[in-house]
């Protein structure tokens, strides 16, 4: 399953929920991708679990807005549930993959959340996520080396299986 491929398939997509278990170095993110990017046939369930680990890099600018100023609040990876949350089901756009790491005050003036390991793993991929909602913009960052895909029932979906069987 190559990254470009999951890009294609989760433009769009609804994103339902985000959750980091950094004892695991794993994040997760739910999303829903559309009816016409759904890669695994017919569904009434089209959410899907992304699995990101081990995660080496975690950066989130969370930011409200408010009588036109941006302000920045700070959250811990315990609250990622919640901040993510607050959005909704907003759609993200691709590219999720191989984005560069933001540099300091190019989300805002710092980081909301920060987190590195320092295991030699999890640099070989980037995942951002960037969700926008009414006055909340949260921008999300990852350095992680393998991906997965889950169904709802936890079972692996895989984009080279599908096409196979095409």
């Amino acid at each position: 399953m190559s990254l470009s491929d999951l890009d294609e398939v989760f433009d769009g997509a609804l994103v339902w929920g985000m959750e980091l278990d950094p004892r695991y170095r794993v994040l997760a993110v739910t999303l829903e991708p559309t009816a016409e990017r759904y890669p695994w046939g017919d569904a009434d369930d089209r959410r899907v679990q992304l699995l990101v680990h081990p995660v080496s890099t975690v950066l989130a600018s969370f930011r409200s807005v408010e009588d036109g100023r941006r302000l920045l609040h700070t959250f811990t990876d315990a609250q990622l549930v919640d901040v993510a949350g607050a959005f909704g089901g907003a759609a993200v756009a691709a590219p999720l993959f191989g984005r560069p790491e933001p540099r300091p005050g190019e989300w805002s003036p710092q980081f909301s959340m920060e987190g590195r390991s320092s295991a030699a793993d999890g640099t070989r991929h980037t995942l951002t996520v960037q969700l926008r909602a009414d006055d909340l913009e949260l921008d999300l960052f990852a350095r992680f080396d393998e991906v997965e895909v889950k169904g709802p029932d936890g079972t692996n979906l895989d984009l080279d299986a599908r096409r196979a069987s095409d």
